[in-house]
């Protein structure tokens, strides 16, 4: 029994409805959007416990790469050092900045005899010694350990590697979470453990919060630098803190511009076909209120928005629109066939009407979403749960503050008529339904046949710089560090020598040195691989230095005697003496060409065992491993979350219907459509990634809606008895489903002008999705529903 709306209670649930939006829009404070890597990550396999284990061992730090190219093209230059050394001078003085390394500072190995214990880096640096420009190309030409780091190839450019310093806190953190981690992989953590690595996390993430602040203002102070030296080259900034900036920064550029305009653009096409601005206000203030209750429910969930889910807010909008679109047309077409009806009655009615068909179709979007919570992808199954409490506001605030606002407006005299052309196209859709039904099919199940095919075709790839328009400055930039500087996703090596090799009076042996030499050399030879650093270029830099390698004992005795900055800076970050573990450091161009990162990884890892180490002996880590370890798993769960939602929303649609036949007709317009969406994916070379994986659901979430309110419209034409259901329905139900397919597509049309690839592709493929789904049905559904019914 569907809650009767009187002015009173209308009084009382707006009231409700003002209390709990202001409520949830203070706890909005709380909402973040997040585009860390991490947050892609998933926290509870080995990959991830692996690589966060392998970065606490070896005490890597985070970095940022600034190259530049100099005008006059001379890298060695003294106008270019000098310009090297002021800009340094002057990002040293950030408060976390721990240091900078560029040409200017780093020790020139070639002008010492021999390596020993009295070296000090700093004098051998150009800074102290000023050697001339032919010295440095000489000392510096196919450098082992320097080439791709602080220059390019060409010796074209040159970087600037700005680190900063770690928090001790976080640290220490960190190291406690991942004891924890590590055990709740081998067995289940006590109530006691569970409650410390929950406070531990909330700790961790306050702690972060405050990082995420200063790295922003950290890049914007080290781009005003640069920015004063614009006049003497090119200058190019590269590392993960910089595409977590980038990410942040153009996803809430596009939730205020894109929504702003997308909002617009709606409140126009509201108007254009109702003719009326309460149409225009009450829709808006829908959207409004179910917005700002999600994100305050995500803020007080502490559910980050990521690149993944930074949708979210824009498939609300589109949902409560479809729900309040259907209301207004039921309210008009009842005011239209009976003048005396007051406005109470006419609310009332719309509700008794709609209500079942609404909450239906919110529960099947919801089902639709909620498969994504089984694609064993963290952030995919964040987006689930976000996608679920979304669709939840949306139908509370739908179905009792629409009513309920509208009650207490005063009765319209006013009613405007369809529009011509909308009812002249839903009559060619009945005469294509009534005229050629067979035709309907064969054309459905062609498109059904070339979808499934595109589907076959579909891939699983990644890469953020892909994520960025062509004509960006964010492209140009890491795409040019991607490929001059040695590449973007960092990729480790671990290999931990067999006891065999080993000897417990050397640091390392001669032969654990040769097989980490052979890796090395492996690597280099894979064209994707850009610049790689191993405990072998301690090695090779001696061999530069006094034209020979160092014997196991010479190293041995060396690293005893070096400072223990020099040890950290030449070894410590590569070999690690007390597990015996060596860690071969490379990233992953990413613009490399036809670049298969799966056949990368299989390459790598046959290419090790080939050399004649065991399995057992090395372990592939960092980001990349962990990005490919996600990539690897989204085709199998596109297929699972897939077949989970068809088999539920059969179950729903049963329940709903209470036939067999019509649950599996409702279903195959929405099979259609996503086959359709997904085929159009793999025909185009749109690869499955972190962000088009929730395509399928958001097209099966859209083309559902349609499909329980027509279905539950014609049902109801067939029950009374009505000569023409089809029709009648076109006629009606018809009218809201037209109206939303247009404000849909034209308004995230919009998204089409992003430089965010995965907004361009999300307003693309929505669009698509949502006239996919009006053809299949106001033409398939229809013709399948008349079927069905001159077989009962």
């Amino acid at each position: 029994m569907a809650l009767k709306f009187t002015k009173y209670n209308s009084i009382a649930i707006v009231l409700f409805f003002v209390l709990s939006t202001t409520f949830f829009a203070w706890q909005a404070t709380n909402f973040r959007v997040d585009a860390s890597a991490d947050t892609l990550l998933m926290k509870g396999n080995e990959h991830y416990i692996t690589s966060q284990e392998a970065n606490q061992t070896f005490q890597t730090s985070e970095f940022i790469l600034v190259a530049f190219k100099p005008e006059n093209g001379d890298i060695f230059s003294k106008n270019t050092l000098q310009t090297l050394q002021e800009i340094s001078s002057k990002v040293n003085e950030i408060e976390r900045v721990s240091g900078t390394r560029s040409v200017v500072n780093i020790p020139i190995f070639t002008e010492l005899d021999s390596i020993n214990s009295e070296i000090s880096p700093e004098s051998l640096s150009w800074s102290e010694k000023k050697f001339s420009p032919d010295t440095l190309e000489l000392a510096l030409s196919s450098h082992p350990l320097y080439e791709g780091l602080f220059f390019n190839e060409e010796m074209s450019a040159v970087s600037i590697q700005i680190s900063f310093q770690g928090n001790d806190k976080l640290d220490h953190l960190s190291k406690e979470i991942l004891s924890l981690q590590k055990q709740q992989l081998e067995s289940n953590l006590t109530d006691e453990q569970s409650s410390s690595l929950k406070r531990l996390k909330e700790e961790r993430d306050t702690i972060n919060r405050r990082l995420d602040k200063s790295r922003s203002d950290e890049i914007t102070q080290i781009r005003d630098i640069v920015n004063s030296y614009s006049d003497r080259g090119e200058f190019f900034l590269g590392g993960g803190n910089l595409l977590t900036h980038q990410l942040i920064k153009i996803i809430k550029n596009d939730l205020l511009i894109f929504g702003s305009l997308i909002s617009a653009i709606i409140c126009v096409l509201l108007f254009f076909l109702f003719r009326q601005f309460r149409w225009v206000i009450l829709p808006a203030l829908c959207c409004t209120v179910s917005v700002i209750t999600t994100i305050g429910l995500l803020g007080f969930f502490d559910l980050k928005v990521t690149v993944i889910s930074t949708n979210v807010i824009a498939l609300q909008i589109i949902l409560t629109l479809a729900i309040v679109v259907h209301l207004i047309v039921q309210y008009n077409e009842f005011r239209s066939s009976d003048d005396s009806a007051t406005h109470s009655e006419l609310i009332n009615r719309t509700i008794r009407e709609k209500a079942k068909p609404c909450f239906y179709a919110g529960i099947t979007t919801s089902v639709g979403f909620g498969s994504l919570i089984f694609s064993g992808v963290a952030p995919v199954i964040s987006f689930g749960w976000m996608m679920v409490i979304a669709m939840t506001v949306t139908i509370i605030v739908s179905l009792l503050l629409f009513p309920a606002f509208t009650l207490l407006l005063s009765h319209t005299k006013n009613l405007s008529p369809t529009p011509t052309w909308v009812r002249k196209i839903m009559l060619s859709f009945t005469k294509s339904c009534r005229s050629y039904p067979l035709v309907i099919i064969i054309c459905s199940v062609f498109l059904m046949g070339v979808g499934v095919t595109g589907c076959l075709r579909l891939t699983a790839e990644n890469s953020f710089l892909n994520y960025f328009d062509r004509s960006t400055d964010v492209y140009r930039e890491l795409s040019y560090i991607d490929k001059e500087f040695g590449g973007s996703t960092p990729l480790d090596i671990l290999y931990t020598v067999p006891d065999e090799i080993t000897d417990p009076n050397l640091i390392v042996s001669a032969d654990a040195i040769s097989q980490v030499q052979k890796i090395h050399e492996l690597l280099q030879s894979e064209k994707a691989i850009g610049n790689v650093t191993s405990v072998a270029d301690f090695a090779t830099v001696a061999k530069v230095t006094t034209g020979k390698p160092l014997t196991e004992y010479e190293i041995t005795a060396l690293y005893r005697t070096l400072d223990d900055d020099l040890k950290r800076t030449l070894f410590g970050s590569f070999y690690d003496v007390d597990k015996k573990q060596a860690r071969i450091s490379t990233r992953v161009k990413d613009t490399t060409t036809d670049l298969d990162r799966s056949v990368l990884v299989n390459n790598i890892q046959s290419g090790i065992t080939n050399l004649g180490i065991e399995e057992s002996k090395f372990v592939l880590t960092n980001l990349f491993i962990l990005y490919q370890d996600i990539l690897s798993r989204l085709v199998d769960s596109q297929i699972t979350t897939l077949v989970i939602v068809y088999i539920a929303m059969a179950v729903i649609l049963l329940l709903i219907f209470r036939s067999i036949r019509i649950s599996i007709i409702c279903l195959i317009p929405n099979i259609v459509t996503t086959a359709v969406i997904m085929g159009a994916m793999g025909w185009a070379s749109i690869p499955l990634d972190l962000m088009t994986i929730t395509i399928a659901a958001v097209a099966m979430g859209i083309s559902v809606d349609d499909t329980i309110h027509y279905t539950h419209r014609f049902q109801k034409e067939v029950a009374a008895g009505v000569e023409n259901p089809l029709k009648s329905a076109h006629l009606s139900v018809g009218y809201a489903l037209l109206y939303t397919t247009l404000i849909i597509v034209i308004g995230f049309s919009s998204l089409l002008l992003s430089d965010f690839v995965p907004s361009v592709l999300f307003g693309l493929l929505t669009s698509g999705a949502m006239f996919i789904a009006l053809l299949t049905d106001a033409t398939l559904l229809p013709v399948l529903l008349k079927w069905n019914s001159r077989k009962s």
